[in-house]
């Protein structure tokens, strides 16, 4: 794994858990509190990640496209349906937990990730609905034995009709963040020099800066996909520098984020919600930074226990059981 890669992983989950965070302060009328909109973005670097890493999983060895979707659901569907199953609990117990925000929710498109107008059992599992999408145009390139530029192609002409038809998952503009990601691999293989490198990042935020000129920011794209790109390819860019001090306690600890990303990705949407109540409980009128400390902070080491002792013992035995 690129080191870069971990602690950018790390950043984009801080970053929605941040997001989160800052919600629950407004809701409670915590003084000086608003929304860290931008927290939002975390999700498109997730996005951008992914195409690049799925390009660098699929080029170690060959695939058959049955093994790489296998391989893709035992990496995110145990833990996802392990806390699916929470919150099912939740909901048939107290609907309102689950979902507080109001709207329909669909069980069995939560766990089977079915594109839905209603709402998950897990709010953020419409990320990982794109992430499978995307897993399905890589499995469709993979039995025809197209290579990456065909990915790269591919991602770019299907939002092209975003427009023109009613069915806006299957040509949304989230595809493009993918895309990102996978010409980020391409230039990334090609050992480009570090000029070009530098053109690139350079090319990118030009790109951002004319197109928010110019253009209505509401495209998320546009306004949170391309930032994120640059600081993707940033991170590429120094990755060599940052091997040098990758024995510093700072970079071991985004490490050790980055591994957990996934499990404090899914695991923070719960225990946001106890550690509000908590803190509630315990504080009679806080401050912000100190809200957000306290829940940003233990979240982050809900999301470590996670991982250590959920995550990696049941990934460990679903793949056991499906060897």
């Amino acid at each position: 794994m690129i080191n870069s890669i971990q602690y950018l992983r790390a950043i984009a989950a801080f970053l929605v858990v941040y997001y989160h965070s800052t919600i629950k302060a407004t809701q409670n009328s915590i003084p000086d509190a608003t929304i860290f909109y931008i927290g939002e973005s975390g999700v498109d670097l997730f996005f951008i990640i992914s195409g690049f890493i799925i390009c660098f999983v699929t080029d170690k060895k060959d695939f058959h496209w049955l093994q790489f979707l296998k391989l893709r659901v035992l990496r995110i569907i145990p833990l996802y349906w392990f806390f699916s199953l929470i919150a099912l609990g939740a909901f048939l117990v107290v609907p309102s937990l689950v979902n507080s925000s109001g709207g329909e929710t669909s069980i069995f498109e939560s766990f089977f990730l079915i594109p839905t107008e209603s709402k998950y059992l897990i709010q953020n599992g419409w990320t990982l609905s794109y992430e499978f999408y995307f897993y399905i145009i890589c499995s469709a390139l993979l039995i025809l034995n197209l290579n990456k530029k065909w990915l790269l192609a591919v991602l770019c002409v299907l939002p092209c009709f975003h427009l023109m038809s009613n069915t806006y998952f299957f040509f949304d503009w989230y595809l493009l963040e993918f895309a990102m990601g996978v010409f980020s691999y391409l230039i990334y293989t090609q050992k480009a020099t570090i000029k070009l490198k530098v053109f690139i990042c350079f090319a990118i935020f030009s790109l951002y800066l004319i197109l928010s000129f110019y253009l209505d920011l509401s495209n998320r794209v546009i306004e949170y996909g391309l930032p994120m790109w640059l600081i993707f390819n940033v991170g590429l860019l120094i990755n060599q520098l940052l091997d040098r001090y990758s024995t510093s306690r700072a970079l071991k600890i985004l490490h050790a984020l980055g591994d957990s990303s996934y499990s404090l990705y899914l695991a923070h949407t719960f225990s946001l919600v106890l550690l509000n109540k908590i803190y509630g409980l315990i504080v009679e009128q806080g401050d912000l930074y100190t809200y957000l400390l306290f829940l940003v902070g233990t979240s982050l080491f809900i999301g470590q226990f996670v991982y250590v002792y959920i995550e990696k013992p049941l990934n460990s035995y679903v793949r056991k059981l499906c060897s």
